[in-house]
């Protein structure tokens, strides 16, 4: 990894990271440990630059736990069944999203092809079956 990369991945984790965790906190409405393989990501800031996009990036995730989290009850049941959301870089067509013993597993791609995206109505459905 050279200097450019790592500077990628400082300012990765201060400002994406950061907002992430928070937003996270506020919606789970607990301490959720994330583990981001920025270091990984940083392997092809090409695609990498969009894992704070809107649409399906990070906020994806935001958004499909609020939609989860819209009654009572999905409050209560992200709040003591969300355990720690683990999120790794994938070749689109390796990329998936999964929620299994209270971990969310969610392999991304970013990139700049529509084929590996998991949107936020895909990983809402996800949450909702295991919880």
């Amino acid at each position: 990894m050279g200097l450019a990369e790592k500077r990628w991945v400082q300012e990765r984790k201060k400002t994406d990271e950061e907002a992430f965790v928070s937003q996270l906190k506020a919606v789970a409405q607990a301490e959720v440990p994330v583990e981001i393989d920025w270091d990984a990501f940083s392997a092809n800031m090409d695609d990498a630059q969009y894992i704070s996009h809107d649409s399906y990036g990070l906020p994806n995730l935001i958004k499909a736990l609020k939609e989860v989290t819209v009654d009572d009850l999905g409050k209560e049941a992200v709040k003591s069944g969300l355990k720690k959301v683990v999120i790794k870089p994938a070749p689109s067509d390796q990329a998936r999203f999964t929620f299994e013993g209270g971990v969310i597993q969610w392999h991304a791609y970013f990139g700049s092809s529509s084929s590996g995206y998991v949107y936020a109505d895909q990983m809402k459905k996800t949450i909702e079956a295991a919880l």
